[in-house]
């Protein structure tokens, strides 16, 4: 043999041994895991030098864009997860990781049907997925199909009886469709399989509210509140549960904190408003709905409440564009129409009034106030015998009535 050709083959059986001894780094070495035990930041350079180095294809680099796209959707870029789960897919269309995680994405975005069409695949690729079942059931609830959730949410918890997140999304579906008594069941279920759910104790305090039990309510809230001081939503639901004891220091303590710790909730700013208008402070209620309204333009009840507090002001033109735009948006928003049958009143304009009350009642056949109202203004409109007959109802349907 050559010298020179003896040289090339000792160099071929170097690289050769230096292979062996240098095995390609795992994506788990490159901090690509899609897991929360390593930094985001950390995993989408760690995620973006695997894609990079070319080592990898197939099943590995799919997960590579996967594990990247999730460290982006938990830092709330969407922008750039949504790329990574489609190219993820696209490479490995059998990896129920990578459909889950851009469905998860799709509920985020409130694209429900693309969120759906991606946790069936989900689950015909893995059909004991309970997550897939239970995140299926949440695209389906915000489409309104509360049915197909309860069925989702069922087969989740078969699935998985310890599966405390789907109990707690049953009993909100329970108390959607008026079953308190299972609701609680299934919050109180997933309480005891997690003990420090916040969630669940934040919705079951919502029940006991709802029920007019304010003291458990407000004990659920001060659990919440307790496991986790920064979660907004617990301080505008005691807020609101303080306003129905009509202990109003603590419930604007209360949404002082909520907003305080969640400026962009209009919740948060349409419940102190709430407090404001109770307490007759009604500039400072109009400041609140200004806040609600921007937030979220579509808020019906902040409309409402802002015109009720233009009302209150005698400020009538303002009242009327404001409910103008609460009925606009629910058009059988029947105390919109009550209020500004009453703002009609206060410009005597009685046909207006009269029927503004007549369409509040087409809506809520039982609604006292509207009725005694439109009774009063029948009488100065000249129809005594039809508002004396108005007033007699009303007295009927509401004998305690204050007005």
């Amino acid at each position: 043999m050559r010298f020179g050709a003896y040289l090339v083959f000792a160099a071929l059986i170097a690289t050769m041994r230096a292979s062996a001894q240098s095995p390609q780094k795992s994506l788990k070495d490159h901090d690509c895991t899609g897991k929360p035990d390593i930094g985001y930041d950390r995993q989408i350079q760690g995620c973006s030098e695997a894609i990079g180095s070319g080592s990898y294809s197939g099943k590995e680099l799919a997960a590579a864009y996967s594990n990247r796209g999730k460290a982006y959707a938990s830092k709330g870029d969407l922008g750039h997860a949504m790329p990574d789960f489609d190219q993820a897919i696209a490479l490995d269309a059998g990896s129920a990781v990578a459909f889950s995680r851009r469905g998860t994405a799709y509920l985020v975005e409130k694209d429900n049907d693309r969120a759906i069409a991606d946790f069936d695949r989900v689950i015909g690729l893995d059909p004991a997925d309970a997550v897939a079942y239970n995140n299926r059931a949440l695209a389906r609830n915000a489409k309104g199909d509360l049915d197909r959730a309860m069925i989702d949410l069922d087969k989740a918890i078969d699935l998985d009886p310890n599966y405390a997140i789907a109990r707690r999304n049953r009993g909100l579906a329970y108390q959607a469709k008026g079953d308190a008594d299972r609701a609680l069941a299934d919050y109180d279920a997933a309480i005891r399989l997690d003990p420090n759910y916040v969630r669940a104790y934040d919705s079951r305090g919502m029940l006991y509210s709802n029920k007019g039990d304010q003291d458990r309510a407000i004990a659920d809230f001060d659990r919440a509140i307790k496991l986790d001081p920064t979660y907004a939503n617990a301080y505008i639901n005691r807020g609101s549960a303080y306003t129905n004891k009509e202990d109003f220091d603590h419930a604007l303590a209360d949404l002082d904190q909520a907003i305080r710790l969640d400026p962009a909730s209009a919740l948060a700013w349409f419940n102190r408003d709430v407090v404001h208008l109770v307490r007759q402070d009604y500039d400072r209620a109009i400041a609140d709905c200004d806040s609600a309204i921007r937030l979220q333009p579509g808020f019906a009840l902040a409309w409402n409440n802002r015109g009720f507090a233009y009302l209150k002001k005698s400020d009538y033109d303002r009242a009327i564009a404001d409910f103008d735009e609460a009925i606009r948006i629910n058009p059988e928003f029947s105390v919109a129409f009550n209020n500004r049958g009453s703002s009609f009143a206060h410009k005597k304009d009685y046909a207006r009034a009269i029927a503004d009350y007549s369409e509040a009642l087409r809506f809520d056949p039982n609604y006292a106030e509207a009725l005694f109202r439109r009774g009063i203004v029948k009488r100065l409109d000249g129809d005594k015998a039809g508002g004396d007959a108005d007033v007699a109802a009303a007295r009927k349907i509401d004998p305690n009535l204050a007005e």
